[in-house]
């Protein structure tokens, strides 16, 4: 075959791989030289042009070579970015700023230009770099540089077409009993280099206390906002919900924090761990502990709807408020069923459906993947170390409506660290719990190489 008949049958492949829809091999580097450069738009954000440095340098680290980072767009290369720094790249529909969503939401493509990595926002464009690594064969399986798999390919291309949106908007897996010394940062970095924690900002943990420290001159003032308990005011306990103006500080509190924290998407009204409900006569004819817990939020939503559109007050289902009230659940009241300390042999999947029939439009789960007080860090012991636990559960909350996952979890890797990081990957996309065997094969083969 002559050069130019090479040539002529190269083309032909390559025009019926266009027409197809096909993605195109591009090559990237050969024998220790990089053959593209890494490409940012001049008006790109620093945190794009620091995702675009740290690929540059991860695609140098695999391949023994140099990839510089530009701005010349005119350019064959790999281009990083968001939607609004290459529009001419994005396809389909371009995601609003609305769109919780599609915040995550990003594009890899190889095609005749080189390779792109373009995302909805700032944080799709990070979590698009790191799952284009990890398709060349990078990983970061638990946190440290132990775990760190970075592979050797001197002749690097990429062949990759794929559209990526995240199946939880939320997905956090968090150490109760916080970590060891010198562990927050590569537990950081592990959640950032597997796509984590999601691009919905999310507070919902226990929150009457931070109330009252924030506001404890106004409760000294006011000391009928505290409960009644055995005919005494106390701090030791919850609110007196059914008070105007305790409702009225609780609401204004939250409004505050909005102001304060733009960026966040909730604000948490859950009440504090444990008993301690008002027992004056106006609390109890609210009804039940969870009707008295919606009316607080219900307030805060309302005044959210007027003040912060598309913001939510977030709250669990939980302990003695894990049951559905009797009242409707306001639209921007978001709740997380917890999977245990429920009630009444209630369920999570009756309380997930209960909840919703009296209005709940976002709903999620809190979980609990190790605490130490249960399993003590035993091998086996906990649901973080129960691969097939996780392969049922995040699929099916996810079926019933679930698209927030928070699991609370200990600092105790040895046990539970490969749950998760399985739960990490079906957190993403729910449908790898199809490939669980495969994810842990993978594991064991990088990680342990012939030992496995």
């Amino acid at each position: 075959m002559t050069r130019l008949h090479r040539l002529l049958v190269g083309l032909a492949l390559l025009h019926a791989s266009v027409a197809r829809g096909e993605p195109l091999r591009v090559p990237v580097a050969a024998g220790g030289r990089a053959l593209l450069p890494v490409v940012v738009a001049e008006h790109s954000s620093k945190r794009v042009q620091d995702a675009a440095r740290t690929l540059a340098d991860y695609l140098g680290r695999i391949a023994d070579a140099r990839f510089d980072v530009i701005s010349r767009t005119e350019v064959k290369g790999i281009f990083v970015g968001t939607v609004r720094d290459f529009p001419g790249l994005w396809r389909g529909r371009t995601p609003g700023d609305e769109n919780t969503a599609q915040r995550e939401r990003y594009l890899l493509f190889s095609d005749s230009r080189g390779v792109s990595v373009i995302g909805a926002s700032d944080l799709a464009v990070e979590n698009g770099i790191w799952d284009l690594l990890y398709r060349l064969g990078y990983r970061q399986f638990f946190p440290g540089p132990t775990w760190e798999v970075v592979p050797h390919n001197k002749n690097l291309s990429v062949q990759v077409l794929a559209d990526e949106t995240p199946s939880y908007m939320l997905r956090f897996i968090w150490s109760g009993y916080g970590f060891w010394d010198g562990n927050n940062k590569p537990f950081n970095q592990w959640l950032q280099r597997n796509r984590m924690p999601g691009g919905f900002i999310m507070n919902t943990g226990h929150s009457y206390e931070g109330i009252l420290s924030r506001n404890r001159a106004t409760f000294e003032a006011h000391p009928e906002y505290l409960s009644l308990i055995a005919g005494k005011r106390t701090t030791h306990g919850q609110f007196c919900l059914s008070n105007k103006g305790l409702q009225a500080l609780v609401v204004a509190d939250a409004l505050r924090h909005f102001k304060d924290h733009p960026d966040d998407d909730s604000v948490s009204v859950e009440p504090n761990d444990g008993e301690g409900w008002c027992e004056c006569p106006a609390c109890a004819s609210l009804g039940s502990i969870s009707d008295r817990a919606v009316v607080l939020a219900n307030a805060v939503s309302s005044a959210l709807e007027a003040s912060f559109p598309g913001k939510y007050v977030a709250m669990y289902a939980y302990s003695t408020h894990s049951m559905p009230p009797s009242i409707p659940v306001a639209s921007r009241v978001l709740v997380n069923v917890a999977t245990a300390f429920l009630r009444k042999g209630a369920t999570v999947d009756g309380l997930m459906e209960a909840w919703r029939r009296q209005g709940v439009r976002q709903i999620g789960i809190r979980e609990y993947y190790s605490v130490i007080a249960w399993d003590r860090n035993l091998p086996g012991a906990a649901r973080g170390g129960d691969l097939n636990y996780l392969k049922e559960t995040i699929p099916h909350f996810h079926q019933m409506g679930a698209r927030f996952l928070t699991a609370e979890a200990g600092d105790n890797w040895g046990p539970n660290g490969l749950g998760y990081y399985v739960a990490s990957r079906l957190m993403w996309n729910v449908d790898e719990a199809r490939n669980l065997d495969a994810i842990v094969d993978d594991f064991l083969a990088k990680a342990f190489g012939t030992a496995r």
